[in-house]
């Protein structure tokens, strides 16, 4: 099973991004309605999949320094090229995008991210 090829920081990091997307896009269903929701639902969902990437990429165990930086580069560019390619589809796909809902709960996600090198691995 692909979750349990995911390190443990990587997993409790997707934890807080699916909660605070859906924090965000219950706040913005409310606020504004179900289109401010689907936004804020694909805005949190890209930062969640450009983790994923980012902790499938860096699986790849490290003989050298040198290799973990390799590995590094490698992932961080995995989750860039994601980050990237869904923030395109995203405005190109979904017409009734609302940009607020959608950028606030994109921010959020990405932020969380970074938790998972704060992460014991233990």
């Amino acid at each position: 099973m692909l979750v349990s090829r995911i390190r443990r920081p990587f997993r409790v990091a997707a934890k807080w991004q699916c909660l605070a997307t859906i924090l965000v896009a219950s706040v913005a269903a409310l606020v504004s309605g179900t289109n401010a929701f689907v936004s804020a639902c694909l805005g949190g969902t890209i930062g969640v999949v450009g983790l994923l990437a980012f902790a499938l990429v860096s699986r790849r165990r490290s003989n050298s320094a040198g290799d973990a930086v390799r590995t590094a580069l490698r992932a961080e560019g995995a989750k860039i090229a994601s980050v990237v390619l869904l923030l395109w589809a995203s405005f190109a796909v979904y017409r009734d995008l609302s940009v607020a809902a959608f950028f606030i709960a994109f921010i959020i996600s990405i932020f969380l991210s970074g938790i998972a090198l704060a992460i014991s691995g233990d």
